[in-house]
């Protein structure tokens, strides 16, 4: 296979894994209850700490107006609270509360369960690849 035909078949199959991502983030068979974007900034808060909102809208490749209108929504449901950053109080960090942690952590047992479902016919060394090369796609961008 010559590398148009790769890259093709790449282009190929990641749109219709994301179509399919969607249409299951739409449908009844929804995974866990967040929304796909609560969820992504639950994760990062809880993963990395607090942060502004430049800082989220830019580790998601969103303009902050967008990551402002989400944040806010989360801020509304409890799930995330605003403070003021100790070096500039000018300026917010948001940090995940414990309700957020709780609803994270409901959430990603839900997401890991399908998603060890879908994956149980595959080597331990198939997915550490897969892993890898989704890792190394989502720096490209």
């Amino acid at each position: 296979m010559n590398n148009k035909n790769a890259v093709e078949r790449i282009e190929y199959e990641l749109t219709t894994f994301i179509r399919r991502a969607v249409y299951i983030d739409n449908s009844e068979n929804k995974i866990g209850n967040l929304e796909r974007a609560s969820y992504l900034i639950l994760r990062q808060l809880d993963e990395f700490g607090p942060a502004r909102v430049k800082k989220l809208a830019e580790s998601f490749k969103l303009d902050i107006s967008t990551l402002s209108r989400q944040a806010g929504a989360l801020e509304g449901k409890g799930l995330i609270e605003r403070s003021s950053d100790p070096s500039d109080g000018r300026v917010s960090l948001f940090t995940i509360t414990e309700l957020g942690r709780e609803k994270l952590k409901a959430d990603k047992k839900t997401r890991l369960a399908r998603y060890q479902k879908m994956l149980e016919t595959w080597t331990n060394e198939e997915k550490e690849l897969f892993g890898e090369l989704l890792e190394r796609m989502n720096d490209v961008f």
